[in-house]
Formats: C-alpha cells, sequence, structure tokens
C-alpha cells in the first residue's frame, strides 16, 4: 500500500526515457507530481489527471478521452513532452471552465506547490490522499478522500488538510463537519495512522530523489515517528469580510489556516486569532 515507485519507473524518471517528463513538471509551476499506491505516478493540472505513468505499461497514460473527444487528441512526443502539456492544460481548461469547483482546485493545487519548501512551516506532501476503502468500516460516507497531506516542521506534526474556498463552502453536505467527522473515523484506526505516516516518509523520500525536493529531507522524515497528527481547515477567502465572517463563527473551535486568493503567494503559516 505505501507511495512507492518502484525501480524500474525510478530509473526511466530519473535517467531514462521518462526524464524529459520529469524536468518538464519540476520546471512548470502548474503542474504537479504525485505518487500512488501500486506504483503509479500521477502528473496533475488543477486537479486534473493529465499524465500516468504505471510500472507495468511501457507509455504513459495520456488525458482522459473526455476532456478532448470534440477536439484535438493531445498526443505525447517524449522527446518534447512540453508540446503535450501545453494542449493538455488548454483542453483541461477549456473542460472545466464552467464548472463550480474549477477555482478551488487550482487553490488546492497552488498551495501544494507553494509549501514545497523546508523554510517554511508547513511541507505539503500530497493532494488527495484516500487510505484502502476496506479497513475503514464505519464510516459516513463510502469514499474519503483528504485535500491535503502536510508535516508542520516547526510544531513536529502531521496536519491532514481539509481546503475551503468561499464561506459558503464550509457548511452542509462535505463542510467543516463533516469532513471533521470523516477524519475522526480515521485518525482513530491504528491501520490508517501507521499507513499515513509511512505514506508521508516515503512520499518526502522519494520527492527528494526525484529532484522534486532539493533539500535534505533526512531530519524531517526521521523526526515523524509517533508524531501527533492534527485536523487543519484551510480557509481561502476573497476580501477581509470573509474571513472576518468566517472567524467569528467557526474561528475559534477551529484550528485554521488563512489563505487570500488574491495573494501572489499561498504560503501557509499558523494565524494567532
Amino acid at each position: 500500500m505505501s507511495r512507492y515507485l518502484n525501480s524500474k519507473l525510478l530509473s526511466k524518471l530519473i535517467e531514462g526515457e521518462f526524464n524529459n517528463i520529469l524536468n518538464c513538471v519540476i520546471g512548470d509551476t502548474e503542474l504537479c507530481f504525485e505518487i500512488r499506491v501500486k506504483s503509479e505516478a500521477v502528473v496533475y493540472y488543477k486537479k486534473s489527471k493529465i499524465l500516468s505513468l504505471l510500472p507495468k505499461r511501457k507509455e504513459p497514460k495520456v488525458l482522459d478521452k473526455g476532456y478532448w473527444m470534440n477536439g484535438e487528441e493531445p498526443l505525447l512526443d517524449l522527446q518534447r513532452p512540453e508540446l503535450y502539456f501545453e494542449l493538455a492544460k488548454r483542453l483541461v481548461d477549456n473542460f472545466t471552465s464552467n464548472r463550480k469547483n474549477n477555482l478551488e482546485f487550482s487553490i488546492q493545487q497552488k498551495i501544494l506547490l507553494d509549501n514545497n519548501s523546508d523554510k517554511n512551516q508547513f511541507l505539503v506532501v500530497d493532494m488527495e490522499y484516500q487510505f484502502a476503502q476496506d479497513i475503514i468500516k464505519e464510516r459516513t460516507k463510502k469514499k474519503t478522500r483528504f485535500d491535503l497531506l502536510a508535516v508542520d516542521i516547526i510544531n513536529n506534526k502531521v496536519a491532514i488538510l481539509e481546503l475551503k474556498q468561499g464561506f459558503a463552502s464550509v457548511k452542509g453536505n462535505s463542510g467543516i463537519l463533516d469532513h471533521k467527522n470523516r477524519y475522526n473515523e480515521h485518525v482513530n484506526h491504528s491501520d490508517f495512522t501507521k499507513a499515513l505516516i509511512s505514506d508521508i516518509k516515503s512520499i518526502i523520500k522519494q520527492k527528494e530523489i526525484l529532484g522534486i525536493y532539493n533539500f535534505p529531507t533526512d531530519k524531517i522524515v526521521n523526526n515523524l515517528n509517533n508524531v501527533p497528527i492534527e485536523f487543519i481547515v484551510v480557509f481561502a477567502y476573497k476580501d477581509n469580510k470573509e474571513k472576518e465572517r468566517y472567524q467569528n463563527k467557526y474561528g475559534k473551535d477551529k484550528t485554521t489556516l488563512f489563505v487570500d486568493i488574491n495573494d501572489s503567494s499561498y504560503i501557509l503559516k499558523r494565524n494567532e486569532l
């Protein structure tokens, strides 16, 4: 179950035929590279899978046909993958332009990309984390994904981050209470906590090996044994009025990190209310 890429796929990415793909992703602030179970690597753009690398498949899996069935088919040239990514991003933009959650997806990915340094308080290591669904028997929903996983480097904690964009998103189904209940279902299960810490360690080390992290990670990884796991809301607001409204309603009893969507950088840090 751990998030490891096998040696064959790692070799292809570091020094083989997929190296140009890896370099493109590292050099493109709109793309992110995530490590999944069964040695699968996925490249995301605005939370859409635009390329998947699978250990038993020789060729990468390109953008799903649903994004381009009425337009130009994106073809991947391993020598010039930047051309594929340019077209794939346009196709995703066209497909998602009228979708309600597109802004939140973009914010989520930008948070991950902006908090990828050991110089920040939080190192965000993964998005859309999903644990084996058949192990947690009692659950409020059949499927549970956590928006972002992070390490609070300063306080030596693991943080499960739930992103909410705008005040309307914090209530009702998929609101803060709903996600806190899902967190409680999982964090009280020893299999989940062990797997979570193991996955975070392996993701961090492999991202260092791949060059996605350009800093030594041993100290961060070695400090992750038996650390507390915390649920934190990330509230993305459009103006101070919306932020104040959230603070008055939820700020006193919900640990929250704030992101001003108008800022150029979404660096996470703890806020004193």
